[in-house]
């Protein structure tokens, strides 16, 4: 099976794992998924094509948000001062985290890429204030 097939099969969950940008305007029309939940990065080709998959019905669930775990870990070990149960405990957010963009995309008639995005640029503004203060 060629890799671009894999896309088209009939599943519940797609979960692109490998290759960023496989979600495109030639792609995205072929997915028989209900869910894509991945976490290779970059999954959008471009940030439009989270409206080609809003349109479409299909959920998606960021890479970044999903994806997060290395991130989190990575940063509080770089910063210090962070405990392994604190750092499983800022990990176990994420789901509830997913939950809000799926809420507030759904409640504001967005995609869950533009809500994921601005929620990001929300938490590092309150971070850049916090640093100044």
């Amino acid at each position: 099976m060629a890799a671009a097939d894999v896309l088209a099969e009939d599943v519940d969950v797609l979960a692109p794992c490998a290759l960023g940008a496989v979600l495109d305007a030639r792609s995205i029309p072929r997915l028989r998924a209900r869910i894509v939940a991945g976490a290779a990065n970059n999954q959008l080709a471009h940030g439009q094509d989270g409206q080609s998959l809003l349109a479409a019905g299909i959920l998606y669930a960021p890479d970044y948000v999903i994806n997060a775990g290395g991130i989190i870990s990575a940063s509080r070990e770089y910063q210090g001062g962070a405990t392994e149960a604190q750092v499983l405990d800022d990990i176990g957010q994420i789901p509830l985290r997913l939950t809000e963009i799926f809420e507030r995309a759904r409640h504001e008639n967005r995609t869950t890429n533009s809500v994921a995005d601005q929620m990001a640029r929300e938490r590092l503004g309150r971070r850049r204030e916090k640093m100044v203060a």
